[in-house]
């Protein structure tokens, strides 16, 4: 057995900005291209929201096709104001559970965003923390 190490980056993080819209279609809210286009390992994401939303909506985020809706980072997440405003939270992306599988990126994905009512009036960030798997 060898064992050897590289000195490149292998990890990232980046900030989503997510601004409220009326669009409840899938990927409606926006959509993000794999940053490095390899396959990536999501550990974690955070969602901050400085305002959330002026209605009662909840959001789904996940990585998928770029029309379509993912649900494995956010699933249902309300983001109203009197929930989220001004408040960070830790949305889990690796399974508490070793035999579920943790969220992959796979190179010609996209992490989508979808609310499912109109999510006007939030302002927020989504910080993705990943490794390179290729």
């Amino acid at each position: 057995m060898t064992v050897a190490t590289t000195l490149t980056d292998q990890r990232g993080l980046f900030k989503i900005k997510l601004t409220g819209a009326a669009s409840t279609a899938n990927a409606g809210l926006g959509y993000v291209a794999n940053p490095e286009g390899v396959k990536l390992g999501i550990l974690r994401t955070y969602f901050y929201a400085r305002t959330g939303s002026t209605g009662a909506a909840n959001l789904d985020v996940g990585v998928t096709t770029v029309s379509a809706k993912g649900t494995d980072i956010l699933s249902t997440f309300d983001v109203i104001q009197a929930t989220v405003g001004a408040k960070l939270f830790y949305c889990q992306a690796v399974p508490v559970n070793e035999t579920e599988d943790a969220v992959v990126w796979a190179a010609d994905t996209y992490i989508t965003f979808t609310g499912s009512a109109t999510t006007v009036g939030l302002d927020a960030d989504l910080y993705v923390e990943y490794i390179r798997l290729a």
